[in-house]
């Protein structure tokens, strides 16, 4: 049976290596949205106890690039005008 893991925050995560971010990512975090850039990069919010995480991937490779915590208001403001962008094209 798998031991239960302490809740993390924003600063501990932060300071965690990448390969450590993204297995707690994958194991505790909860998708919300994702976004195409520069048709290259497929940028992901992720929810993760009480705060949001953007993971960065190569659309061409699949891999990760980038997994940071969404600690300015600016990034989480660029997912909610994708989401309701994207309510707008399905109505």
């Amino acid at each position: 049976m798998k031991a239960k893991q302490t809740r993390m925050n924003i600063n501990e995560f932060g300071r965690l290596p990448i390969d450590e971010r993204t297995n707690y990512l994958w194991d505790n975090g909860t998708c919300l949205g994702q976004r195409l850039v520069d048709g290259a990069y497929i940028l992901c919010i992720y929810a993760l106890e009480d705060f949001f995480v953007e993971a960065i991937y190569s659309k061409n490779d699949n891999r990760v690039d980038a997994i940071r915590p969404i600690s300015e208001i600016e990034k989480w403001y660029a997912y909610v005008d994708c989401t309701i962008r994207q309510l707008f094209q399905l109505s």
